[in-house]
């Protein structure tokens, strides 16, 4: 199963209630679902859950260009260890860095040893980054050997594809996020932003369910190890689900690949 719950939402206003919560996750872990993002916004909601049978991975701090790096340093630090606390000291499977620029930054690599030691000390398995471009990416992986890295990819925005065998060669595990485009891939074509109109011939040539479509793309890239994929409730888990399965026709997604 290659499906990965993101469960930032539930730190948004009307958001999930607690029997929401417990009911997507019991559901999740029923089909398969074996790992879920969290978030500082969410930590406290998150945390309150048995998350035993998950590999979680939740977020860094943000460098704050008002502190210096010895301040910034203590922020990371500090931020990490009310994770741990608000997720119930658990062992995480990764630890991601938010923002890309922060790791590139002139202080990223002093994070990056923060975060290392956690390593070291099992408090974090693997130890990833966030990306929103592909020039972030190799200048990363030009400079430190990440273990993951979570990149928007769709059928839309096909940017990461021709890094992905280096990153598998590199043992890089790849997360793959923005599945719908932000909603526009579940849209109807006259609903459609005034931003997209442009391509608006493109996406409604997806074969429809478009969803499944937008799914069963990372879903068939060897390459990708986990989709994310948010959702509220159980209800909505359920029909991700049956779009993931849904039985596609065998299409060349080329061809909607817009630079």
């Amino acid at each position: 199963m290659k499906l990965e719950l993101d469960t930032t939402q539930f730190g948004l206003k009307h958001s999930s209630s607690y029997d929401d919560i417990q009911a997507l996750l019991s559901y999740a872990n029923d089909i398969g679902i074996s790992s879920l993002i969290t978030s500082t916004q969410c930590e406290d909601i998150i945390g309150s859950f048995n998350l035993s049978n998950f590999d979680v991975t939740a977020e860094t701090a943000q460098i704050d260009m008002s502190l210096s790096r010895q301040g910034n340093f203590e922020n990371f630090r500090e931020s990490f260890y009310k994770t741990q606390k608000k997720l119930g000291y658990i062992e995480l499977y990764s630890l991601m860095f938010k923002n890309a620029d922060d790791l590139l930054s002139e202080q990223g690599l002093v994070l990056w040893d923060l975060i290392s030691d956690f390593k070291d000390k099992e408090y974090v398995y693997k130890i990833g980054v966030s990306v929103s471009t592909p020039q972030q990416l190799i200048d990363i992986i030009d400079l430190i050997d990440i273990d993951i890295v979570r990149l928007p990819l769709n059928l839309i925005d096909q940017r990461f594809l021709g890094l992905m065998p280096e990153l598998k060669s590199k043992n890089i595990e790849i997360h793959t996020r923005s599945t719908f485009m932000q909603g526009i891939l579940l849209m109807n074509d006259y609903n459609l932003p005034e931003y997209f109109r442009e391509i608006k011939h493109i996406i409604s040539s997806i074969p429809t369910p478009k969803a499944a479509y937008a799914l069963s793309f990372p879903k068939f890239i060897s390459h990708v190890d986990k989709i994310s994929i948010g959702c509220y409730k159980k209800e909505e888990l359920e029909e991700i689900l049956r779009l993931y399965n849904y039985p596609v026709k065998d299409i060349d997604y080329a061809q909607y690949r817009v630079n």
